[in-house]
């Protein structure tokens, strides 16, 4: 083949390999979502005020409770999350009644909380099993109380932990 012929060749080449084709949707397993499961699946974030964490931050995923619900509806979520703080960290399953358009709502769930070094009104190293709750008037912002029970020793010493914030997100 003559050399002159070979820029030529890669250019037609390169030419068909650039040439629109026709557009074809993904199928749902071969993106790998979720929804082909038929579950509903979601991230959330969050940032929250308040004793004994003082400021934390909230990550997770949410399980939609009911596939076909229409989100300007209420609507039933589980949510597992993890929140460092910087006088606390926080994991939680949480059950939200939302009551659709505006994105309030309300909140319960169970935690576990481990205080760390200088906590607001707590010991600090420190483990805790606990229950909250909260009240979200609009768009997941309100706020959060949770009764909480030590259960690191030494137990006597602060057996009991009330916490109350308030932020957005669970």
């Amino acid at each position: 083949m003559p050399t002159a012929a070979r820029p030529v060749l890669a250019a037609l080449a390169l030419a068909l390999l650039a040439a629109p084709r026709p557009a074809r949707a993904q199928t749902p397993v071969e993106t790998g979502a979720l929804e082909s499961t038929n579950a509903r699946v979601f991230p959330f974030l969050g940032a929250r005020f308040g004793v004994p964490q003082r400021l934390s931050f909230t990550a997770g995923m949410g399980f939609s409770l009911f596939q076909d619900a229409d989100p300007l509806q209420a609507s039933h979520e589980l949510l597992v999350s993890v929140a460092p703080g910087l006088g606390a960290e926080r994991a939680s399953v949480t059950y939200v009644y939302s009551t659709g358009r505006f994105g309030g709502g309300i909140a319960g769930g169970l935690s576990v909380l481990r205080t760390v070094h200088d906590p607001w009104q707590a010991p600090g190293n420190a483990t805790y099993l606990g229950a909250d709750l909260a009240v979200l008037p609009f768009i997941a912002l309100g706020p959060r109380i949770g009764v909480f029970r030590r259960v690191s020793t030494p137990t006597s010493d602060h057996p009991w932990l009330l916490a109350l914030d308030f932020g957005f997100g669970f």
